[in-house]
Protein backbone atom coordinates (compact mmCIF):
# COMPACT_ATOMS: atom_id res chain seq x y z
CA UNK A 1 0.00 0.00 0.00
CA UNK A 2 1.45 3.56 -0.65
CA UNK A 3 1.79 5.82 1.23
CA UNK A 4 0.31 9.49 0.11
CA UNK A 5 2.78 12.13 1.85
CA UNK A 6 5.84 10.44 1.71
CA UNK A 7 5.35 9.11 -1.97
CA UNK A 8 4.67 12.99 -2.90
CA UNK A 9 7.81 14.18 -1.07
CA UNK A 10 10.11 11.27 -2.89
CA UNK A 11 8.33 12.27 -6.36
CA UNK A 12 9.44 15.83 -5.72
CA UNK A 13 13.34 14.81 -4.23
CA UNK A 14 13.14 12.25 -7.63
CA UNK A 15 11.75 15.35 -10.65
CA UNK A 16 11.95 18.78 -8.70
CA UNK A 17 14.58 21.44 -10.02
CA UNK A 18 17.97 21.67 -7.65
CA UNK A 19 18.03 23.54 -4.44
CA UNK A 20 19.58 26.31 -2.94
CA UNK A 21 23.60 25.69 -2.08
CA UNK A 22 26.49 25.82 -4.11
CA UNK A 23 26.64 23.83 -7.40
CA UNK A 24 30.05 22.13 -8.01
CA UNK A 25 31.50 20.71 -10.77
CA UNK A 26 33.36 17.55 -9.96
CA UNK A 27 35.84 15.17 -11.95
CA UNK A 28 36.29 11.30 -11.18
CA UNK A 29 39.55 9.74 -11.87
CA UNK A 30 38.82 9.13 -15.57
CA UNK A 31 38.06 12.66 -15.83
CA UNK A 32 34.35 12.81 -16.68
CA UNK A 33 32.25 15.65 -15.01
CA UNK A 34 29.66 15.98 -12.64
CA UNK A 35 27.79 18.66 -11.42
CA UNK A 36 26.64 18.62 -8.03
CA UNK A 37 25.91 19.85 -4.22
CA UNK A 38 27.26 18.35 -1.27
CA UNK A 39 24.49 17.51 0.59
CA UNK A 40 26.44 14.88 3.45
CA UNK A 41 28.89 12.38 3.95
CA UNK A 42 29.23 8.75 5.11
CA UNK A 43 32.28 7.23 6.26
CA UNK A 44 34.26 6.95 2.79
CA UNK A 45 31.89 8.43 0.77
CA UNK A 46 29.69 11.48 -0.21
CA UNK A 47 26.34 12.41 -0.76
CA UNK A 48 25.75 14.73 -3.94
CA UNK A 49 22.48 16.14 -5.30
CA UNK A 50 22.14 16.73 -8.36
CA UNK A 51 20.75 19.68 -10.90
CA UNK A 52 17.48 17.44 -11.39
CA UNK A 53 16.93 16.70 -7.66
CA UNK A 54 18.78 12.57 -7.62
CA UNK A 55 20.55 12.03 -4.73
CA UNK A 56 23.18 9.38 -4.27
CA UNK A 57 26.44 8.48 -2.49
CA UNK A 58 29.80 8.36 -4.65
CA UNK A 59 33.35 6.99 -3.06
CA UNK A 60 35.35 10.11 -2.74
CA UNK A 61 38.72 8.19 -3.75
CA UNK A 62 36.67 8.18 -7.10
CA UNK A 63 37.23 11.85 -7.39
CA UNK A 64 40.29 13.64 -8.32
CA UNK A 65 42.41 14.72 -6.04
CA UNK A 66 41.53 18.25 -6.24
CA UNK A 67 38.47 16.99 -5.46
CA UNK A 68 39.13 15.36 -2.12
CA UNK A 69 40.75 17.95 -0.88
CA UNK A 70 37.81 20.44 -1.17
CA UNK A 71 35.89 17.06 0.31
CA UNK A 72 38.13 17.50 3.40
CA UNK A 73 37.53 20.92 3.88
CA UNK A 74 33.78 20.53 3.31
CA UNK A 75 32.97 17.78 5.99
CA UNK A 76 35.13 19.92 8.44
CA UNK A 77 33.12 22.37 7.92
CA UNK A 78 29.71 20.31 7.96
CA UNK A 79 30.82 18.90 10.99
CA UNK A 80 31.04 22.18 12.46
CA UNK A 81 27.74 23.33 11.45
CA UNK A 82 25.85 20.66 12.71
CA UNK A 83 27.57 20.63 15.63
CA UNK A 84 26.35 23.87 16.23
CA UNK A 85 22.64 23.53 14.74
CA UNK A 86 22.40 20.62 16.88
CA UNK A 87 23.08 23.13 19.67
CA UNK A 88 20.07 25.08 18.77
CA UNK A 89 17.90 22.30 18.29
CA UNK A 90 18.42 20.50 21.78
CA UNK A 91 18.69 17.08 20.22
CA UNK A 92 20.83 15.18 18.13
CA UNK A 93 18.93 15.87 14.82
CA UNK A 94 21.33 16.03 12.60
CA UNK A 95 24.42 14.19 11.48
CA UNK A 96 26.76 14.00 8.52
CA UNK A 97 24.70 11.15 7.08
CA UNK A 98 21.88 13.33 5.97
CA UNK A 99 18.51 13.50 7.50
CA UNK A 100 16.67 11.76 4.60
CA UNK A 101 18.71 9.03 4.30
CA UNK A 102 18.45 7.94 8.01
CA UNK A 103 16.59 5.27 9.65
CA UNK A 104 12.91 7.22 10.48
CA UNK A 105 12.75 4.57 13.34
CA UNK A 106 16.51 6.14 14.72
CA UNK A 107 15.25 9.49 14.44
CA UNK A 108 12.19 9.06 16.51
CA UNK A 109 14.69 7.55 19.33
CA UNK A 110 16.62 10.17 18.99
CA UNK A 111 13.98 12.42 19.89
CA UNK A 112 12.21 10.41 21.95
CA UNK A 113 8.85 9.85 20.39
CA UNK A 114 6.18 7.32 20.53
CA UNK A 115 5.08 5.27 17.70
CA UNK A 116 1.64 6.41 16.49
CA UNK A 117 0.70 4.39 13.22
CA UNK A 118 2.21 1.72 11.24
CA UNK A 119 0.81 0.88 7.74
CA UNK A 120 1.91 -0.49 4.72
CA UNK A 121 4.28 1.92 2.96
CA UNK A 122 4.71 4.66 6.07
CA UNK A 123 5.23 4.89 9.85
CA UNK A 124 4.85 7.83 12.17
CA UNK A 125 5.81 8.45 15.53
CA UNK A 126 4.65 11.70 17.84
CA UNK A 127 5.53 13.31 21.26
CA UNK A 128 2.64 15.79 23.14
CA UNK A 129 5.86 17.37 25.12
CA UNK A 130 4.16 18.91 27.14
CA UNK A 131 3.45 15.46 29.10
CA UNK A 132 6.78 14.26 29.24
CA UNK A 133 9.99 15.34 30.59
CA UNK A 134 13.05 17.25 29.69
CA UNK A 135 16.66 16.48 30.30
CA UNK A 136 16.12 18.41 33.99
CA UNK A 137 13.41 15.11 34.73
CA UNK A 138 10.74 17.94 35.16
CA UNK A 139 7.49 17.35 33.13
CA UNK A 140 6.97 20.13 31.12
CA UNK A 141 10.68 21.11 29.92
CA UNK A 142 10.95 19.34 26.63
CA UNK A 143 12.36 21.87 24.52
CA UNK A 144 13.20 21.49 20.65
CA UNK A 145 14.74 24.76 19.35
CA UNK A 146 14.39 26.16 22.32
CA UNK A 147 10.57 26.03 22.56
CA UNK A 148 8.02 23.28 23.74
CA UNK A 149 6.58 21.30 21.09
CA UNK A 150 3.35 20.54 21.69
CA UNK A 151 3.13 18.29 18.84
CA UNK A 152 6.26 16.23 17.32
CA UNK A 153 5.64 13.95 14.39
CA UNK A 154 8.11 11.96 12.17
CA UNK A 155 7.13 10.19 8.82
CA UNK A 156 8.89 7.98 6.88
CA UNK A 157 9.14 7.12 3.56
CA UNK A 158 8.35 3.62 2.11
CA UNK A 159 11.56 2.18 2.52
CA UNK A 160 11.77 3.25 6.32
CA UNK A 161 14.00 6.61 5.87
CA UNK A 162 12.84 9.70 6.98
CA UNK A 163 10.47 11.43 4.62
CA UNK A 164 9.93 14.62 6.75
CA UNK A 165 8.90 16.50 10.29
CA UNK A 166 5.77 18.54 11.44
CA UNK A 167 6.14 20.48 14.36
CA UNK A 168 3.61 23.07 16.10
CA UNK A 169 4.06 25.18 18.96
CA UNK A 170 1.99 27.42 21.17
CA UNK A 171 -0.98 27.00 18.86
CA UNK A 172 -4.85 27.54 20.13
CA UNK A 173 -5.84 23.67 20.13
CA UNK A 174 -2.91 22.63 22.94
CA UNK A 175 -2.22 26.05 24.84
CA UNK A 176 -3.74 26.46 28.32
CA UNK A 177 -5.92 22.82 27.63
CA UNK A 178 -6.57 20.54 30.80
CA UNK A 179 -8.31 17.78 28.44
CA UNK A 180 -7.68 14.84 29.37
CA UNK A 181 -6.27 11.90 26.66
CA UNK A 182 -8.75 9.78 24.09
CA UNK A 183 -12.33 9.28 25.98
CA UNK A 184 -11.27 11.87 28.95
CA UNK A 185 -10.65 14.70 26.49
CA UNK A 186 -14.56 15.60 27.50
CA UNK A 187 -13.71 16.63 30.41
CA UNK A 188 -11.42 18.63 30.53
CA UNK A 189 -11.05 22.71 30.27
CA UNK A 190 -9.85 24.85 27.34
CA UNK A 191 -8.21 28.66 27.91
CA UNK A 192 -10.07 31.35 26.39
CA UNK A 193 -6.50 33.54 27.15
CA UNK A 194 -6.36 34.69 23.87
CA UNK A 195 -3.49 37.08 24.40
CA UNK A 196 -1.29 34.71 26.53
CA UNK A 197 -1.34 32.64 23.30
CA UNK A 198 -0.25 35.73 21.32
CA UNK A 199 2.24 36.34 23.67
CA UNK A 200 3.58 32.58 23.56
CA UNK A 201 3.36 32.37 19.69
CA UNK A 202 5.56 35.19 19.24
CA UNK A 203 8.06 34.27 21.85
CA UNK A 204 8.54 30.97 20.71
CA UNK A 205 8.74 32.40 16.71
CA UNK A 206 11.16 34.82 17.84
CA UNK A 207 13.56 31.81 19.62
CA UNK A 208 13.35 29.74 16.89
CA UNK A 209 13.97 32.03 13.87
CA UNK A 210 17.13 34.13 16.52
CA UNK A 211 18.62 30.10 16.35
CA UNK A 212 18.46 29.41 12.79
CA UNK A 213 19.23 32.36 11.97
CA UNK A 214 22.52 32.52 13.62
CA UNK A 215 24.14 29.05 12.26
CA UNK A 216 22.04 29.01 9.06
CA UNK A 217 21.93 32.65 7.76
CA UNK A 218 19.20 35.23 7.18
CA UNK A 219 16.51 32.79 5.95
CA UNK A 220 14.45 33.37 2.65
CA UNK A 221 10.72 33.91 2.30
CA UNK A 222 8.17 32.30 0.53
CA UNK A 223 4.54 30.90 0.37
CA UNK A 224 3.94 27.46 0.98
CA UNK A 225 0.77 25.26 0.80
CA UNK A 226 -2.18 24.93 -1.33
CA UNK A 227 -5.58 26.36 -1.70
CA UNK A 228 -6.39 27.85 2.15
CA UNK A 229 -3.55 26.07 3.58
CA UNK A 230 -1.24 28.19 1.56
CA UNK A 231 0.83 30.42 4.15
CA UNK A 232 4.05 32.77 4.27
CA UNK A 233 7.33 30.65 5.60
CA UNK A 234 10.51 31.34 6.70
CA UNK A 235 13.03 28.82 4.85
CA UNK A 236 16.48 27.72 5.50
CA UNK A 237 18.18 25.01 3.38
CA UNK A 238 20.43 22.52 4.94
CA UNK A 239 21.77 18.77 3.83
CA UNK A 240 19.31 18.69 1.24
CA UNK A 241 16.62 19.64 3.53
CA UNK A 242 14.48 22.92 3.94
CA UNK A 243 13.61 23.78 7.44
CA UNK A 244 9.88 25.93 7.02
CA UNK A 245 8.86 28.06 10.21
CA UNK A 246 5.41 29.59 10.24
CA UNK A 247 3.41 31.55 12.38
CA UNK A 248 -0.41 32.26 11.72
CA UNK A 249 -2.64 35.10 13.49
CA UNK A 250 -4.28 33.29 16.45
CA UNK A 251 -3.49 29.74 15.30
CA UNK A 252 -0.01 28.46 15.90
CA UNK A 253 3.36 28.38 15.32
CA UNK A 254 4.52 25.73 12.78
CA UNK A 255 8.15 24.14 11.97
CA UNK A 256 8.37 21.15 9.19
CA UNK A 257 11.65 19.69 7.59
CA UNK A 258 10.93 18.59 4.13
CA UNK A 259 12.98 17.72 0.95
CA UNK A 260 14.20 20.56 -0.83
CA UNK A 261 12.91 20.41 -3.68
CA UNK A 262 9.08 20.12 -2.16
CA UNK A 263 9.69 23.34 -1.12
CA UNK A 264 10.84 24.82 -4.29
CA UNK A 265 8.35 23.70 -5.52
CA UNK A 266 5.68 25.39 -3.11
CA UNK A 267 4.55 22.69 -1.12
CA UNK A 268 2.65 21.71 -3.95
CA UNK A 269 1.45 17.57 -4.13
CA UNK A 270 0.99 15.55 -7.30
CA UNK A 271 -2.25 13.78 -8.11
CA UNK A 272 -2.05 10.17 -6.85
CA UNK A 273 -3.51 7.87 -9.70
CA UNK A 274 -7.00 7.35 -9.67
CA UNK A 275 -7.02 3.19 -10.93
CA UNK A 276 -4.00 3.54 -8.20
CA UNK A 277 -6.12 4.69 -5.44
CA UNK A 278 -9.10 2.47 -6.40
CA UNK A 279 -7.06 -0.73 -6.34
CA UNK A 280 -5.22 0.32 -3.15
CA UNK A 281 -8.14 0.75 -1.11
CA UNK A 282 -10.32 -2.19 -2.68
CA UNK A 283 -7.04 -4.36 -1.53
CA UNK A 284 -7.60 -3.08 2.45
CA UNK A 285 -10.77 -4.55 2.96
CA UNK A 286 -10.25 -7.85 5.29
CA UNK A 287 -12.75 -10.24 5.45
CA UNK A 288 -12.24 -12.81 8.43
CA UNK A 289 -14.49 -16.32 8.56
CA UNK A 290 -16.41 -14.97 11.41
CA UNK A 291 -18.57 -12.47 8.63
CA UNK A 292 -15.63 -9.33 10.07
CA UNK A 293 -15.23 -6.42 7.81
CA UNK A 294 -12.20 -4.29 8.39
CA UNK A 295 -10.74 -1.42 6.32
CA UNK A 296 -7.37 -1.84 6.92
CA UNK A 297 -4.60 0.49 6.64
CA UNK A 298 -6.04 3.79 7.50
CA UNK A 299 -2.78 6.06 9.34
CA UNK A 300 -3.40 6.70 12.78
CA UNK A 301 -3.21 10.57 14.26
CA UNK A 302 -3.80 11.16 17.90
CA UNK A 303 -5.77 14.49 18.22
CA UNK A 304 -4.19 14.26 21.48
CA UNK A 305 -5.75 16.75 24.86
CA UNK A 306 -7.86 18.84 22.77
CA UNK A 307 -11.32 18.71 21.17
CA UNK A 308 -9.49 18.51 17.40
CA UNK A 309 -11.56 14.93 16.20
CA UNK A 310 -12.75 16.55 13.14
CA UNK A 311 -9.32 17.66 11.90
CA UNK A 312 -7.63 14.50 13.21
CA UNK A 313 -10.21 11.85 11.75
CA UNK A 314 -10.49 14.31 8.48
CA UNK A 315 -6.75 13.91 8.35
CA UNK A 316 -6.88 10.32 8.55
CA UNK A 317 -9.59 9.83 5.87
CA UNK A 318 -7.50 12.15 3.30
CA UNK A 319 -3.77 10.46 3.71
CA UNK A 320 -5.64 7.29 3.11
CA UNK A 321 -7.09 8.75 -0.06
CA UNK A 322 -3.66 9.96 -1.03
CA UNK A 323 -3.97 13.32 -0.06
CA UNK A 324 -1.71 15.99 2.26
CA UNK A 325 -3.03 16.59 5.31
CA UNK A 326 -2.23 18.37 8.49
CA UNK A 327 -5.00 17.94 11.66
CA UNK A 328 -3.60 22.24 12.47
CA UNK A 329 -3.87 23.59 8.96
CA UNK A 330 -7.17 21.76 8.82
CA UNK A 331 -8.31 23.34 12.11
CA UNK A 332 -7.04 26.75 11.38
CA UNK A 333 -9.26 25.94 7.77
CA UNK A 334 -12.05 24.67 9.94
CA UNK A 335 -11.83 27.86 12.68
CA UNK A 336 -11.52 25.47 15.63
CA UNK A 337 -11.73 27.46 18.52
CA UNK A 338 -9.43 27.75 21.65
CA UNK A 339 -8.71 24.40 23.08
CA UNK A 340 -11.21 22.31 20.22
CA UNK A 341 -14.25 22.76 18.80
CA UNK A 342 -14.59 22.76 14.84
CA UNK A 343 -17.12 23.92 12.71
CA UNK A 344 -17.63 20.44 10.43
CA UNK A 345 -19.42 22.51 7.83
CA UNK A 346 -16.39 24.86 7.27
CA UNK A 347 -14.45 22.36 7.18
CA UNK A 348 -16.32 19.92 4.39
CA UNK A 349 -16.23 22.71 2.04
CA UNK A 350 -12.47 22.81 2.45
CA UNK A 351 -11.68 19.16 2.05
CA UNK A 352 -14.34 19.14 -0.73
CA UNK A 353 -12.25 21.69 -3.00
CA UNK A 354 -8.85 19.79 -2.26
CA UNK A 355 -10.37 16.67 -3.12
CA UNK A 356 -12.22 17.88 -6.23
CA UNK A 357 -8.18 18.98 -6.93
CA UNK A 358 -7.02 15.82 -6.67
CA UNK A 359 -9.52 14.34 -8.61
CA UNK A 360 -11.75 12.45 -6.01
CA UNK A 361 -15.38 12.88 -4.99
CA UNK A 362 -16.70 13.21 -1.88
CA UNK A 363 -20.07 12.67 -0.41
CA UNK A 364 -22.06 13.66 2.89
CA UNK A 365 -25.26 12.89 4.04
CA UNK A 366 -27.88 13.84 7.01
CA UNK A 367 -29.19 9.94 8.22
CA UNK A 368 -31.99 9.30 11.05
CA UNK A 369 -31.42 5.92 10.79
CA UNK A 370 -27.46 4.44 10.84
CA UNK A 371 -27.45 0.81 9.54
CA UNK A 372 -24.97 -1.85 8.30
CA UNK A 373 -27.17 -2.04 4.98
CA UNK A 374 -26.63 1.83 4.17
CA UNK A 375 -23.34 1.66 4.98
CA UNK A 376 -22.04 -1.72 3.87
CA UNK A 377 -21.40 -0.44 0.10
CA UNK A 378 -19.02 1.78 1.06
CA UNK A 379 -17.18 -0.36 3.43
CA UNK A 380 -16.95 -2.92 0.73
CA UNK A 381 -14.84 -0.41 -1.78
CA UNK A 382 -12.80 0.52 1.30
CA UNK A 383 -14.54 3.96 2.17
CA UNK A 384 -14.09 4.64 5.51
CA UNK A 385 -16.97 6.93 7.13
CA UNK A 386 -16.62 9.76 9.13
CA UNK A 387 -19.27 9.74 11.30
CA UNK A 388 -20.77 12.18 13.82
CA UNK A 389 -22.27 10.87 17.06
CA UNK A 390 -22.14 11.51 20.58
CA UNK A 391 -19.53 9.73 22.70
CA UNK A 392 -20.93 8.72 25.88
CA UNK A 393 -19.61 7.28 28.89
CA UNK A 394 -22.43 3.76 28.17
CA UNK A 395 -21.11 3.86 24.60
CA UNK A 396 -17.74 3.74 25.67
CA UNK A 397 -17.97 1.06 28.08
CA UNK A 398 -19.66 -1.21 25.83
CA UNK A 399 -17.26 -0.50 22.96
CA UNK A 400 -13.99 -1.39 24.88
CA UNK A 401 -16.14 -4.01 26.72
CA UNK A 402 -17.31 -6.01 23.51
CA UNK A 403 -14.05 -5.43 22.31
CA UNK A 404 -11.96 -6.91 24.74
CA UNK A 405 -14.70 -10.24 24.96
CA UNK A 406 -14.74 -10.60 21.39
CA UNK A 407 -10.97 -11.66 21.37
CA UNK A 408 -11.95 -14.97 23.74
CA UNK A 409 -15.46 -15.76 21.33
CA UNK A 410 -15.82 -19.12 20.13
CA UNK A 411 -19.05 -19.30 18.73
CA UNK A 412 -19.89 -16.51 17.19
CA UNK A 413 -23.96 -17.36 17.33
CA UNK A 414 -24.30 -16.71 21.58
CA UNK A 415 -21.78 -13.84 20.53
CA UNK A 416 -24.48 -12.21 17.80
CA UNK A 417 -27.32 -13.22 20.74
CA UNK A 418 -25.47 -11.22 23.39
CA UNK A 419 -25.02 -8.27 20.64
CA UNK A 420 -28.58 -8.26 19.33
CA UNK A 421 -29.75 -8.07 23.53
CA UNK A 422 -27.65 -5.07 23.96
CA UNK A 423 -28.87 -3.31 20.57
CA UNK A 424 -32.43 -3.90 22.05
CA UNK A 425 -31.44 -2.44 25.36
CA UNK A 426 -30.60 0.86 23.59
CA UNK A 427 -33.19 1.05 20.97
CA UNK A 428 -35.79 1.81 24.15
CA UNK A 429 -33.52 4.82 25.18
CA UNK A 430 -33.67 8.69 24.65
CA UNK A 431 -30.72 9.83 23.24
CA UNK A 432 -28.43 12.66 24.95
CA UNK A 433 -26.74 14.76 22.88
CA UNK A 434 -23.39 15.41 24.56
CA UNK A 435 -19.96 14.93 24.40
CA UNK A 436 -20.12 15.86 20.51
CA UNK A 437 -17.75 13.85 18.67
CA UNK A 438 -16.68 12.43 15.16
CA UNK A 439 -14.92 9.04 14.51
CA UNK A 440 -14.22 6.87 11.37
CA UNK A 441 -16.71 3.72 10.63
CA UNK A 442 -14.48 1.22 9.09
CA UNK A 443 -15.93 -2.18 9.11
CA UNK A 444 -19.40 -4.09 10.06
CA UNK A 445 -20.19 -7.72 11.02
CA UNK A 446 -23.78 -8.29 9.54
CA UNK A 447 -24.23 -11.81 11.29
CA UNK A 448 -23.36 -10.31 14.49
CA UNK A 449 -24.81 -6.88 14.14
CA UNK A 450 -22.03 -4.91 14.81
CA UNK A 451 -19.87 -1.70 13.55
CA UNK A 452 -16.13 -1.71 13.18
CA UNK A 453 -15.08 2.02 14.70
CA UNK A 454 -12.04 3.86 14.82
CA UNK A 455 -11.18 7.12 17.09
CA UNK A 456 -8.87 9.45 16.67
CA UNK A 457 -7.31 8.93 20.28
CA UNK A 458 -4.15 6.56 19.50
CA UNK A 459 -3.30 2.82 18.80
CA UNK A 460 -5.85 1.53 21.61
CA UNK A 461 -8.38 3.00 20.08
CA UNK A 462 -7.91 2.43 16.38
CA UNK A 463 -10.32 -0.53 16.50
CA UNK A 464 -13.23 -0.88 18.58
CA UNK A 465 -16.51 -3.02 17.87
CA UNK A 466 -20.06 -1.73 18.95
CA UNK A 467 -23.74 -3.17 18.54
CA UNK A 468 -25.56 -1.63 16.08
CA UNK A 469 -28.63 -0.31 18.31
CA UNK A 470 -26.06 1.03 20.49
CA UNK A 471 -24.39 3.23 17.56
CA UNK A 472 -27.75 4.18 16.54
CA UNK A 473 -28.00 5.52 20.26
CA UNK A 474 -25.77 8.19 19.77
CA UNK A 475 -25.79 8.39 16.10
CA UNK A 476 -25.76 12.53 15.83
CA UNK A 477 -27.01 12.35 11.75
CA UNK A 478 -23.63 13.28 9.77
CA UNK A 479 -21.84 10.69 7.20
CA UNK A 480 -19.14 12.04 4.86
CA UNK A 481 -16.79 10.12 3.02
CA UNK A 482 -14.11 10.46 -0.07
CA UNK A 483 -14.84 8.73 -2.29
CA UNK A 484 -11.90 6.76 -4.41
Amino acid sequence: MMRLLSSVFISAMLTGSAGAGEMRTFTDNQGRKLVAQVVGFQENAVTLRRNDGKIFDLKESSLSEEDQKFLKAERAAQGSEISALNRVVGHELFTQNPLLQRSAREVAAALRLSPESRTPGMESWRLYAAFVAGADGKTGSYRLFGAMPYSLALYSDPWGSVSHLSVVFANKGDYGSTAGFGEDHFSGEESDDVHSLEGAMEADFNKITAGLTGVLGEPVTQRFGEGKERRTVSRWDTQGVSILLSMEEGEFVGLSIVPVNFAENGGKTLRVNDSAIKSRVASAVKREANGDVVIQGIPMVNQGPKGYCVPATFERAMRFMGMDADMYLLAMVGQTGMGGGTSPKLLIDEVRSQVYRKGRRTKDEESRKLTISRLKRYLDAGTPVMWTMFSLSDYNKIANGNTQARRQVTDWSDWATKVAAQSAEYAKKEQEPDAYHICMIIGYNEATGEFAVSDSWGESYELRWVPEGVAQWVHNQGLFMILP
